[in-house]
């Protein structure tokens, strides 16, 4: 119960950071006095940079995009899906495929994120602390799902 807990507060944090990116990419976050320093969405941030290159996509796809469908898709699995089904006297484990699905999709994130973390310091010479951490959200994640199955 606590991992799965762990899985949906994650899941959370990363829905923020993919949301927040999501918004800076359509440029509806710009020079807001409001956003702390720490945060990307200001002209001329490392993180705005690094939005703008041929990393921040996966076929024409923003990475933050997918990172939303990705996020709520794991929320959905926790709290909506259930564990088994009997349908006409068989048991189906729909939360089980679902499961081992996700983690296969966790692994790719992972394999990317180390990709990007790779591009953004010897490719781009540059720092997105928000990247950074989406990108330790999603090893945690996978780390918590391969515990989970």
């Amino acid at each position: 119960m606590i991992l799965r807990l762990c899985i949906v507060l994650l899941s959370l944090a990363g829905l923020a950071d993919a949301l927040y990116f999501t918004l800076a990419y359509y440029g509806r976050i710009r020079k807001a006095r409001w956003v702390p320093e720490i945060l990307c969405a200001r002209e001329g941030s490392s993180c705005l940079t690094v939005m703008r290159t041929p990393y921040a996509q996966v076929l024409g796809v923003p990475n933050s995009v997918l990172g939303i469908v990705y996020y709520l898709l794991l929320v959905v699995w926790i709290g909506f899906v259930p564990r088994h089904i009997i349908i006409l006297g068989y048991v189906v484990r729909p939360s089980e495929t679902l499961g081992l699905l996700l983690l296969g999709v966790s692994l790719c994130t992972v394999v990317l994120g180390f990709y990007l973390v790779y591009a953004l310091r010897r490719l781009l010479h540059t720092h997105c602390p928000l990247c950074y951490a989406a990108h330790a959200i999603n090893i945690a994640l996978f780390v918590l799902l391969i515990l989970v199955s």
